[in-house]
């Protein structure tokens, strides 16, 4: 089995203002890298074998802080990018529904609605399954992995390790800078979902991980 400690970025100026987020980009708030901060230092006793990211910005700017503490490259991949929200990225909730009031709930009644333009939930579970597959064929087994991403990619990754319904996507939450630990190969389990002890300190902002990325 390969371990896979997964972080959620930390908060970002997008998250702040509640825009859809998708594979566009903002920087790290304060608060951002304040809990990138400290999830680095929840993460210090640990060994870690390689470390992987989404090439997104946000996510590169979180790898870096924790990286740097365990002095290892970083492997960024586009496989783990925050789902693409096509036309609504960059939009607030209240945007999307001046600009598509109908469409907005259709997009949100079943599974494999998406805006025009955008990735499926199901496009986000295959290509999180090819990362996954990916890291099984490049690191040994017993290896412990450091992966830094988003909360659609966290969703895609947990779902297809478990082969979990596509129903459930939406139904799963990850905060910033949160911590989960997926065991992938044979006998894939989650041990770990969206652990947050390590913030209690450290103000969060409650930001919709679906939309917001």
């Amino acid at each position: 089995m390969i371990r896979l400690y997964l972080i959620r970025h930390g908060e970002t100026e997008f998250n702040l203002q509640r825009r859809i987020q998708g594979q566009s980009d903002s920087p790290l708030t304060l608060l951002g890298i304040k809990q990138t901060e400290v999830v680095t230092r929840r993460l210090a006793s640990e060994s870690f074998d390689a470390v992987y990211s989404s090439d997104l910005d946000r996510a590169m700017q979180t790898a870096e802080i924790i990286a740097r503490s365990h002095s290892l490259p970083i492997h960024p991949t586009p496989l783990l990018r925050e789902r693409a929200f096509g036309v609504v990225q960059g939009m607030t909730r209240q945007e999307i529904e001046e600009r598509f009031p109908t469409d907005q709930h259709a997009w949100r009644r079943t599974p494999s609605g998406a805006p025009p333009d955008a990735e499926t939930h199901q496009q986000v579970i295959e290509r999180c399954a090819r990362f996954i597959s990916e890291v099984i064929g490049e690191q040994p087994d017993g290896s412990q992995v450091l992966v830094i991403c988003h909360g659609g990619s966290l969703s895609g990754l947990v779902l297809s390790a478990l082969d979990l319904p596509i129903s459930a996507y939406r139904k799963l939450h990850f905060s910033n800078a949160s911590l989960s630990i997926l065991e992938v190969g044979e006998n894939p389990s989650l041990r770990l979902m969206n652990d947050t002890c390590h913030l209690a300190n450290v103000e969060v902002t409650d930001v919709d991980a679906d939309n917001a990325g």
